[in-house]
């Protein structure tokens, strides 16, 4: 069942690089369905994607509600550096929706200077003042 998993993960990034956000969004979902259904724990990274791509066609809320999967997964399995760039989409996105984001990046600024990561501090902090 990986080998399916990993066609549409393939399929999405191809179709995303030939400026197919369609199509992309067809393959991410798809991945994200059998990612779940497999238990597989790309779910995560499969969701931040997802977030990215409806976050930039305008579905701001679907994007924010697939952010915080990822988040709620990554917060219990992953790495500072996962967790923050996936707080960070789901601040984008909340920020697009018109929802607070200011303890989303908040919490990614203080996780991008804990592994020294200057550019995402700015970016942060450039979202927190506006």
């Amino acid at each position: 069942m990986t080998g399916a998993l990993d066609d549409l993960l393939t399929r999405a990034k191809r179709l995303r690089d030939g400026g197919d956000s369609a199509g992309a969004l067809g393959a991410l979902g798809g991945a994200a369905e059998r990612a779940r259904a497999d238990r597989d724990p790309r779910l995560a990274y499969i969701l931040r994607h997802l977030s990215d791509v409806e976050r930039q066609t305008g579905m701001a809320r679907r994007a924010h509600a697939a952010a915080d999967e990822a988040v709620l997964l990554l917060r219990a399995q992953s790495s500072s550096l996962d967790l923050a760039n996936a707080l960070r989409l789901r601040a984008l996105a909340a920020d697009a929706a018109g929802l607070e984001a200011a303890p989303d990046w908040a919490e990614a600024r203080d996780l991008y200077a804990g592994l020294d990561i200057p550019a995402g501090v700015a970016e942060c902090e450039l979202h927190l003042r506006s």
